[in-house]
Protein backbone atom coordinates (compact mmCIF):
# COMPACT_ATOMS: atom_id res chain seq x y z
CA UNK A 1 0.00 0.00 0.00
CA UNK A 2 1.08 3.52 -0.76
CA UNK A 3 2.11 5.57 2.45
CA UNK A 4 -0.23 8.53 2.90
CA UNK A 5 1.50 12.05 2.53
CA UNK A 6 2.48 13.03 5.65
CA UNK A 7 1.81 16.29 7.08
CA UNK A 8 2.73 19.60 4.80
CA UNK A 9 3.33 17.48 2.03
CA UNK A 10 1.51 18.10 -1.10
CA UNK A 11 -1.84 15.97 -0.83
CA UNK A 12 -1.45 15.35 2.73
CA UNK A 13 -4.46 14.71 4.49
CA UNK A 14 -3.21 13.42 7.99
CA UNK A 15 -3.82 15.04 10.66
CA UNK A 16 -1.12 17.04 13.09
CA UNK A 17 0.44 15.08 15.44
CA UNK A 18 0.44 16.87 18.59
CA UNK A 19 4.03 17.76 20.34
CA UNK A 20 4.85 16.24 23.70
CA UNK A 21 3.31 17.79 26.90
CA UNK A 22 6.77 19.00 27.82
CA UNK A 23 7.77 20.72 24.25
CA UNK A 24 6.29 24.17 23.96
CA UNK A 25 4.63 24.82 20.50
CA UNK A 26 6.39 27.36 18.32
CA UNK A 27 4.59 30.45 17.33
CA UNK A 28 4.15 32.13 14.02
CA UNK A 29 5.42 35.43 13.68
CA UNK A 30 4.18 37.53 10.70
CA UNK A 31 6.98 40.03 8.98
CA UNK A 32 5.65 43.41 8.19
CA UNK A 33 7.06 44.65 4.85
CA UNK A 34 8.20 48.11 5.00
CA UNK A 35 7.51 49.19 1.97
CA UNK A 36 3.47 47.39 2.26
CA UNK A 37 3.08 50.04 5.12
CA UNK A 38 4.84 53.21 4.34
CA UNK A 39 2.67 52.65 1.14
CA UNK A 40 -0.49 52.29 3.70
CA UNK A 41 0.43 55.23 5.98
CA UNK A 42 0.85 57.75 2.51
CA UNK A 43 -2.53 56.31 1.56
CA UNK A 44 -4.38 57.20 4.41
CA UNK A 45 -2.54 60.64 5.09
CA UNK A 46 -3.81 62.23 1.54
CA UNK A 47 -7.47 60.76 2.19
CA UNK A 48 -7.38 62.47 5.77
CA UNK A 49 -6.59 66.01 4.09
CA UNK A 50 -8.69 65.79 1.39
CA UNK A 51 -11.52 65.00 3.98
CA UNK A 52 -10.38 68.19 5.93
CA UNK A 53 -10.48 70.39 2.65
CA UNK A 54 -13.91 68.92 1.64
CA UNK A 55 -14.86 70.57 4.70
CA UNK A 56 -12.90 73.58 4.48
CA UNK A 57 -14.77 74.28 0.80
CA UNK A 58 -17.91 73.33 2.06
CA UNK A 59 -17.80 75.87 5.13
CA UNK A 60 -16.63 78.31 2.66
CA UNK A 61 -19.66 77.80 0.02
CA UNK A 62 -22.25 78.20 3.18
CA UNK A 63 -20.11 81.04 5.29
CA UNK A 64 -22.57 84.20 5.56
CA UNK A 65 -20.48 87.32 4.20
CA UNK A 66 -20.44 89.93 6.86
CA UNK A 67 -20.62 93.77 4.89
CA UNK A 68 -17.96 96.30 5.90
CA UNK A 69 -19.62 97.73 9.30
CA UNK A 70 -20.33 102.13 8.94
CA UNK A 71 -18.21 103.07 11.01
CA UNK A 72 -20.92 106.00 12.43
CA UNK A 73 -24.09 103.94 11.90
CA UNK A 74 -26.15 106.83 14.09
CA UNK A 75 -26.17 109.29 11.94
CA UNK A 76 -28.67 108.82 8.72
CA UNK A 77 -27.67 110.91 5.76
CA UNK A 78 -28.27 114.96 5.69
CA UNK A 79 -28.70 117.25 3.17
CA UNK A 80 -28.05 121.21 3.21
CA UNK A 81 -28.69 124.27 1.30
CA UNK A 82 -25.42 125.99 1.19
CA UNK A 83 -25.95 129.71 0.46
CA UNK A 84 -22.64 132.01 -0.42
CA UNK A 85 -23.47 135.30 0.55
CA UNK A 86 -20.91 137.92 -1.58
CA UNK A 87 -20.73 141.23 0.04
CA UNK A 88 -17.51 142.16 -1.57
CA UNK A 89 -18.37 145.50 -3.28
CA UNK A 90 -17.16 149.08 -3.92
CA UNK A 91 -18.82 149.95 -0.30
CA UNK A 92 -16.56 147.50 1.63
CA UNK A 93 -13.23 147.32 -0.85
CA UNK A 94 -13.66 150.74 -2.66
CA UNK A 95 -9.90 150.68 -3.05
CA UNK A 96 -9.57 149.68 -6.92
CA UNK A 97 -12.65 147.69 -6.90
CA UNK A 98 -13.06 146.10 -10.06
CA UNK A 99 -16.49 147.39 -10.83
CA UNK A 100 -19.13 145.76 -12.63
CA UNK A 101 -16.60 142.72 -13.26
CA UNK A 102 -16.52 141.46 -9.67
CA UNK A 103 -17.87 138.45 -9.54
CA UNK A 104 -16.93 134.44 -8.45
CA UNK A 105 -16.90 131.18 -9.85
CA UNK A 106 -19.09 128.33 -9.51
CA UNK A 107 -20.06 127.29 -5.80
CA UNK A 108 -17.77 123.98 -5.85
CA UNK A 109 -16.20 121.32 -4.09
CA UNK A 110 -16.95 118.12 -1.93
CA UNK A 111 -18.45 116.19 1.15
CA UNK A 112 -15.87 113.61 1.91
CA UNK A 113 -14.11 111.22 4.72
CA UNK A 114 -12.05 112.64 7.30
CA UNK A 115 -8.80 111.73 6.00
CA UNK A 116 -8.98 113.63 2.38
CA UNK A 117 -8.20 116.78 1.98
CA UNK A 118 -9.32 118.90 -0.86
CA UNK A 119 -7.21 122.04 0.20
CA UNK A 120 -5.26 123.53 3.36
CA UNK A 121 -3.87 126.16 4.44
CA UNK A 122 0.02 125.40 3.98
CA UNK A 123 -0.58 123.12 1.56
CA UNK A 124 0.51 123.05 -2.26
CA UNK A 125 -2.59 123.54 -4.57
CA UNK A 126 -3.66 120.92 -6.91
CA UNK A 127 -4.08 121.62 -10.43
CA UNK A 128 -7.87 121.36 -9.27
CA UNK A 129 -7.35 123.81 -7.07
CA UNK A 130 -4.89 126.34 -9.33
CA UNK A 131 -7.27 126.11 -12.43
CA UNK A 132 -10.48 127.08 -9.96
CA UNK A 133 -8.22 129.85 -8.27
CA UNK A 134 -6.84 131.55 -11.55
CA UNK A 135 -9.61 130.72 -14.31
CA UNK A 136 -12.67 129.71 -12.49
CA UNK A 137 -12.81 126.65 -14.08
CA UNK A 138 -14.14 123.04 -12.07
CA UNK A 139 -13.65 120.12 -14.45
CA UNK A 140 -9.75 119.69 -13.30
CA UNK A 141 -11.05 119.56 -9.42
CA UNK A 142 -13.96 117.03 -10.44
CA UNK A 143 -12.01 114.87 -11.73
CA UNK A 144 -9.82 114.78 -9.13
CA UNK A 145 -12.95 114.02 -6.71
CA UNK A 146 -14.11 111.20 -8.62
CA UNK A 147 -10.84 109.70 -8.88
CA UNK A 148 -11.11 109.51 -4.81
CA UNK A 149 -14.38 107.01 -5.39
CA UNK A 150 -18.06 107.82 -4.16
CA UNK A 151 -17.32 105.86 -0.89
CA UNK A 152 -14.08 108.49 -0.29
CA UNK A 153 -15.80 112.16 -1.73
CA UNK A 154 -18.55 113.35 -3.53
CA UNK A 155 -18.14 116.78 -5.88
CA UNK A 156 -20.67 119.29 -5.32
CA UNK A 157 -21.40 122.27 -7.62
CA UNK A 158 -23.42 125.07 -7.08
CA UNK A 159 -24.30 128.58 -8.77
CA UNK A 160 -22.35 131.11 -9.52
CA UNK A 161 -22.32 135.30 -8.27
CA UNK A 162 -22.52 136.82 -12.06
CA UNK A 163 -22.29 140.52 -9.97
CA UNK A 164 -20.77 141.16 -6.51
CA UNK A 165 -22.32 141.73 -4.22
CA UNK A 166 -24.34 138.83 -4.72
CA UNK A 167 -25.64 135.25 -3.76
CA UNK A 168 -25.74 131.78 -4.97
CA UNK A 169 -26.37 128.19 -3.52
CA UNK A 170 -25.37 124.84 -3.39
CA UNK A 171 -27.19 121.27 -2.09
CA UNK A 172 -24.61 118.75 -0.18
CA UNK A 173 -25.25 115.58 1.26
CA UNK A 174 -23.35 114.26 4.15
CA UNK A 175 -22.88 110.86 5.06
CA UNK A 176 -21.44 108.31 7.81
CA UNK A 177 -18.82 107.73 5.66
CA UNK A 178 -18.01 111.62 4.34
CA UNK A 179 -19.12 113.76 7.10
CA UNK A 180 -17.06 116.78 5.85
CA UNK A 181 -17.57 119.35 3.29
CA UNK A 182 -14.86 121.75 1.55
CA UNK A 183 -15.95 124.27 -0.75
CA UNK A 184 -14.72 127.03 -3.04
CA UNK A 185 -15.49 129.70 -5.59
CA UNK A 186 -12.70 132.12 -7.31
CA UNK A 187 -12.56 135.82 -6.70
CA UNK A 188 -12.24 137.29 -9.83
CA UNK A 189 -10.88 139.30 -11.10
CA UNK A 190 -7.62 138.25 -9.66
CA UNK A 191 -4.44 136.09 -9.80
CA UNK A 192 -5.22 133.42 -7.94
CA UNK A 193 -7.24 134.17 -5.54
CA UNK A 194 -10.11 132.49 -3.66
CA UNK A 195 -12.41 132.21 -0.57
CA UNK A 196 -14.00 128.56 0.95
CA UNK A 197 -13.96 126.59 3.58
CA UNK A 198 -11.60 123.64 4.60
CA UNK A 199 -12.86 120.48 5.97
CA UNK A 200 -15.84 121.71 7.51
CA UNK A 201 -17.29 119.26 9.95
CA UNK A 202 -21.19 118.82 10.17
CA UNK A 203 -21.23 116.21 12.78
CA UNK A 204 -23.10 117.34 15.87
CA UNK A 205 -23.70 115.42 19.04
CA UNK A 206 -25.15 112.12 17.44
CA UNK A 207 -26.54 114.09 14.89
CA UNK A 208 -25.70 116.92 12.92
CA UNK A 209 -25.27 120.69 12.89
CA UNK A 210 -28.64 122.29 12.09
CA UNK A 211 -26.66 125.79 10.84
CA UNK A 212 -23.31 126.85 10.21
CA UNK A 213 -22.00 130.07 9.44
CA UNK A 214 -18.39 130.90 8.18
CA UNK A 215 -16.80 134.43 7.64
CA UNK A 216 -15.22 134.37 4.85
CA UNK A 217 -11.45 135.49 4.03
CA UNK A 218 -9.56 135.69 1.11
CA UNK A 219 -6.55 132.99 0.28
CA UNK A 220 -3.53 133.25 -2.23
CA UNK A 221 -3.38 129.79 -3.93
CA UNK A 222 0.54 130.45 -4.32
CA UNK A 223 0.53 129.77 -8.25
CA UNK A 224 0.43 133.56 -9.44
CA UNK A 225 2.75 136.17 -8.29
CA UNK A 226 -0.09 139.07 -9.22
CA UNK A 227 -0.76 141.50 -6.53
CA UNK A 228 -3.58 143.35 -8.07
CA UNK A 229 -6.99 142.36 -9.31
CA UNK A 230 -6.48 142.42 -12.83
CA UNK A 231 -2.50 141.79 -12.51
CA UNK A 232 -0.92 140.26 -15.99
CA UNK A 233 -0.37 136.25 -15.51
CA UNK A 234 2.92 135.41 -13.91
CA UNK A 235 2.71 131.87 -13.16
CA UNK A 236 5.29 130.91 -10.35
CA UNK A 237 7.69 128.30 -11.17
CA UNK A 238 7.21 126.74 -7.72
CA UNK A 239 4.33 126.96 -5.78
CA UNK A 240 3.89 128.69 -2.45
CA UNK A 241 1.95 127.03 0.24
CA UNK A 242 -1.89 128.36 0.08
CA UNK A 243 -2.14 131.52 2.81
CA UNK A 244 -4.23 133.93 3.68
CA UNK A 245 -3.93 137.07 1.43
CA UNK A 246 -1.81 140.00 3.67
CA UNK A 247 -1.24 142.24 1.13
CA UNK A 248 -3.14 144.26 -1.51
CA UNK A 249 -7.05 145.56 -1.06
CA UNK A 250 -8.48 142.22 0.41
CA UNK A 251 -5.71 141.88 3.03
CA UNK A 252 -7.21 140.80 6.40
CA UNK A 253 -10.70 141.62 5.57
CA UNK A 254 -14.14 139.46 4.95
CA UNK A 255 -15.81 139.19 1.59
CA UNK A 256 -19.10 137.17 2.45
CA UNK A 257 -20.47 134.17 4.20
CA UNK A 258 -21.09 130.87 3.68
CA UNK A 259 -23.75 129.55 5.62
CA UNK A 260 -24.94 125.87 5.76
CA UNK A 261 -28.66 124.75 6.62
CA UNK A 262 -29.97 121.50 7.23
CA UNK A 263 -33.04 120.37 5.11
Amino acid sequence: MGREAGPGQPGGSGRVRPAPADQEVPRRRTRSCPSCVNAARSSFVPMRLLFLLAVLLVGCDTAEVIPEADPDPVRAPATYTVTFDATWSADTHPSDFPGSSAHFSPLTGATHAPDVTLWEVGGTATEGIRSMAETGAVATLRAEVEAMGVSTATFVEGGIVGVSPGTATAELTVTSLRPLASVVTMLAPSPDWFVGVDRLDLREGDGWADRVEVDLVVYDAGTDDGATYTAENAARAMRAPIAEATYGPLAGTTVGTLTFERQ
